[in-house]
């Protein structure tokens, strides 16, 4: 199967390379090799840097670094950025006209680029009138648009739930310290925690736990407000930020409809399965001003529902 993967990637009309993190090539198919003339025994292991010099330039180096680091795909434009891999013994580079297309990839706990290279030159030959030149380029803008859209997407949310993320929790919680500033309101965070999830884990396998995991996003989502914010930090571990309160009974209310709506078991292929949730609650302006200790604050209240015997909540003292 292996080799059949290989024949394949050689035959497509579409230049495809492979490169970890430190922007060592792993794969050169042979559209790539037609075009340059590096053979594959020639550049495998080596820097694409060194291969390709004009991803030494900052605006293709930053793009790299956004697919390996943060998984932010990318895609390049002929209408803007012209040639990205030259043909041998090209005599002028404002001829060629390539798309970009650069995308994740991920295997156990690694992340690779997988770079796509679409020659357009013939296409653009063949554009002679401006209107069709603007079509092109508003269809690529879309196209720009879209992918910029699900990357930002899929940076801010946990992949598992849907629900946002640290990174989104994060700057939520930033914009609403500073939007309750403005305007002298209350807000509460909430540090939840799952009880007993460890032992379903161990008990049904990672994947009832993971089907679990979903159905306890889903309930808790619906005991929030849409001007609310809950996320997975990661884990059996939730926050969620509540904003415009009028004192602390506000954030009473929520925490105990999130305590409610455990109460009924989770059905897993046709399995009941018992669960509750520990919650730990401080308030901006009284337990403290800047995120990191409204966050910390939640949190400790939290393990000391935990000591008392847990499935409740409890404020930050």
């Amino acid at each position: 199967m292996d080799s059949l993967v290989f024949q394949s990637l050689d035959k497509v009309n579409v230049g495809m390379v492979i490169i970890d993190k430190n922007l060592n090539i792993l794969l050169w198919n042979q559209w790539v090799e037609r075009l340059t003339g590096f053979k594959a025994e020639e550049v495998i292991g080596k820097s694409l840097t060194e291969i390709c010099p004009r991803f030494r330039m900052k605006v293709y180096s930053e793009i790299l670094q956004n697919v390996l680091f943060h998984g932010q795909s990318r895609f390049c434009s002929s209408t803007l950025h012209k040639a990205f891999f030259l043909p041998q013994d090209v005599t002028d580079e404002n001829t060629i006209k390539q798309n970009l297309h650069i995308e994740p990839l991920y295997k156990e706990d690694l992340t690779y680029a997988l770079i796509q290279i679409s020659d357009m030159t013939t296409t653009y030959n063949r554009v002679y009138k401006l209107k069709n030149l603007i079509k092109e380029m508003e269809v690529e803008l879309k196209e720009i648009q879209t992918t910029e859209k699900i990357s930002r997407h899929r940076a801010m949310h946990d992949s598992l739930t849907g629900l946002p993320n640290r990174l989104y929790f994060n700057d939520r919680l930033a914009w609403a310290i500073n939007y309750a500033h403005r305007n002298r309101d209350k807000l509460g965070i909430m540090f939840l925690d799952l009880d007993g999830f460890k032992e379903i884990n161990d008990t049904y396998g990672h994947k009832v736990g993971d089907m679990v995991l979903r159905e306890a996003a889903r309930r808790l989502r619906g005991c929030i407000r849409s001007i609310d914010t809950l996320a997975r930090l990661g884990g059996d571990e939730f926050t969620a930020v509540l904003i415009q309160l009028k004192d602390e009974k506000d954030a009473s209310i929520v925490a105990s409809k999130f305590i409610k709506v455990f109460q009924d078991p989770f059905i897993i292929d046709e399995k009941p399965i018992k669960l509750s949730v520990s919650i730990g609650i401080s308030t901006y302006p009284k337990d403290g001003e800047e995120p990191t200790a409204l966050i910390n604050k939640a949190d400790t209240a939290m393990y000391k529902i935990k000591i008392k015997g847990k499935n409740a909540f409890g404020f930050a003292e």
